[in-house]
């Protein structure tokens, strides 16, 4: 599809179409067969859908023309260079989306929300960014602003006029305040668990050489991955892959055995290991389960994330192996097991990311995140200084709160404060 915005759209592309009305005769929002043909000779190259969606009723509030030709590289890319000839322009990365928010079609948030969708890699992210996108975060950080905006006016009335005993009581303004904040601290819990969601997690699978750690990567993946050997060190590198579990993408990383190295590769390999387990929210610590198990892996990880995993399950087990607490016995090789790894796996995983808070879960960019942190510290600085502090230092705090909130929208809230006081209270002389 070729997308077209401006108050010149259609103009650009009419010189490209033949149809039985003109272009510029289009009932908005209808979709109609047209000839795509070449402007200087007339020659037809695609039969295509064409829809005009005149301002402010479009996507970005302009006049919108939406071309869908065939699916060609070359034909779209020769009539993306015709439009370009007629006068358009190529559009910048995340134009239409700007113009949108520039245009009041959309806020910030939701703008944000956009590209959360385009990324999203689950059905669960998918759902979470099509909730920021229908306004989720929007409409509470709008009420929250709202609130905010009144709680501001009433105390800078009172501030200003204390002999006449109007706008806000104090303590009603603290209670407010501490209402929002708490409001703010559900929100980036929620926030935190769809970035959860969205980004995903990372697990390494770590062990001694030889202990199956390969073999396991490719039993959880379903296919070959990671190159399987029984000559010990044969993974020198990180091999990864990707599943998913309870809608969270789970990046799996298969890493050398750790061991003391026998050369500067496997050395090189070793510390790659060891800094791929920095870097990774859970760690499969995986043990041969048929011999002793390898007490320094073990005391490596002992305060970490982890879940033991006592692979080879098919062979005998070795007693003290078998002895290990809430160790999940697993074979690639009979395939048992591996169901109920996945399920501890899982269980980690929407943990992590609160499955059973979906109906009311957001997810914001890390921008929202940060924005939603310094909402917070603002609250809690007001809060305390409406305690014990001159209502004067309580405003700065939550004029910084407002800035924020503003900020999350894209809302400029210069004049809010002022204008909700002559409007609302109508003090007059």
């Amino acid at each position: 599809m070729i997308r077209v915005s401006g108050p010149e759209a259609v103009a650009a592309v009419a010189p490209l179409l033949r149809s039985s009305i003109p272009l510029a005769e289009f009932p908005s929002h209808t979709l109609r067969r047209v000839a795509v043909v070449d402007a200087k000779s007339g020659e037809r190259v695609d039969e295509a859908l064409c829809a005009v969606m005149r301002a402010p009723r479009s996507y970005t509030g302009e006049d919108v023309v939406e071309l869908s030709c065939h699916g060609s590289p070359a034909l779209l890319r020769m009539v993306t260079r015709w439009i370009v000839a007629g006068g358009a322009r190529l559009a910048a990365p995340g134009e239409f989306t700007r113009r949108a928010f520039l245009n009041g079609r959309l806020d910030l948030a939701q703008a944000e929300a956009v590209a959360l969708l385009i990324g999203a890699r689950t059905d669960r992210a998918v759902a979470l960014a099509a909730r920021a996108l229908a306004g989720g975060l929007s409409d509470q950080v709008q009420a929250l602003r709202d609130a905010l905006v009144d709680v501001i006016a009433g105390l800078e009335v009172a501030l200003d006029f204390p002999e006449e005993r109007v706008g806000h009581d104090v303590g009603v303004a603290r209670a407010t305040v501490a209402r929002l904040r708490a409001d703010v601290e559900r929100w980036l819990a929620s926030a935190r668990h769809g970035r959860v969601v969205h980004d995903g997690l990372t697990a390494a699978l770590v062990g001694p050489p030889n202990a199956g750690k390969s073999s396991l990567l490719n039993a959880l993946l379903g296919r070959d991955r990671a190159i399987v050997s029984p000559v010990p060190g044969t993974t020198r590198d990180i091999v990864e892959g990707t599943i998913a579990l309870a809608g969270v993408p789970l990046r799996l990383l298969d890493t050398a055995g750790i061991d003391v190295p026998r050369d500067g590769i496997e050395a090189e390999g070793i510390r790659r290991s060891r800094r791929a387990m920095e870097e990774s929210d859970l760690l499969l610590v995986v043990l041969d389960g048929s011999i002793s198990p390898a007490r320094r892996v073990l005391e490596e990880t002992a305060h970490r994330a982890r879940i033991v995993v006592r692979a080879k399950s098919d062979l005998t087990a070795h007693p003290e192996t078998a002895a290990l607490a809430d160790a999940v016995a697993a074979s690639a090789v009979s395939g048992g097991g591996v169901e109920a790894l996945l399920d501890r796996l899982t269980q980690e995983v929407e943990r992590r990311a609160s499955a059973a808070g979906d109906e009311g879960g957001i997810v914001a960019s890390l921008r929202q995140i940060e924005l939603l942190e310094s909402l917070s510290r603002a609250f809690a600085a007001g809060d305390a200084a409406l305690g014990d502090a001159p209502l004067e230092a309580a405003l700065v705090d939550l004029k910084d709160a407002l800035t924020c909130a503003g900020s999350i929208l894209g809302v400029d809230v210069g004049d809010a404060v002022l204008n909700h006081i002559f409007s609302t209270f109508c003090l007059g002389k």
